[in-house]
């Protein structure tokens, strides 16, 4: 039994990344819970939508406008661990951005965690240094410190 439910909590998890990256929001906020948390570990000087959000509400707010600043070129899981009903997933993802064109393309770890098969909570960082170059379309320059 426990084989079977992981086995559909995986199908699930990539069907809702699927419909995601589709922009097809709804369908994604309904397997969210009204008081859902969401922390996105990302420098919210570059991408202002992303930090601390709670209730279904603000987390769509923040799909919609990462819809809104990015064409979802790829956003595939590429590893996923489950157990019960919590969840790991590697997701990469190939975005361009809307105002320059400029294709970037990061992994994403999310955490997510499930109550009465709702999402509750979803943790997500990024690599957000190599991120922050690449939507800056640059190098960061990082002055060295003297030992």
């Amino acid at each position: 039994m426990g084989a079977r439910l992981t086995e559909l909590l995986r199908k699930r998890l990539y069907d809702l990344y699927a419909a995601y990256a589709a922009g097809r929001i709804d369908e994604v906020l309904r397997e969210y819970g009204d008081n859902v948390v969401m922390t996105s570990h990302a420098p919210v000087d570059i991408f202002p939508y992303l930090g601390r959000k709670q209730g279904k509400t603000a987390v769509a707010a923040t799909m919609k406008a990462a819809h809104a600043a990015f064409e979802y070129l790829t956003y595939q899981p590429v590893f996923m661990v489950t157990e019960q009903e919590d969840a790991a997933v590697i997701v990469l993802a190939r975005l361009r951005q809307r105002t320059t064109g400029r294709t970037i393309q990061l992994f994403i770890a999310d955490f997510i965690r499930f109550d009465k098969g709702r999402i509750v909570e979803l943790r997500q960082f990024m690599d957000s240094f190599d991120a922050v170059q690449q939507v800056l379309g640059r190098e960061i320059l990082i002055s060295k410190t003297p030992d």
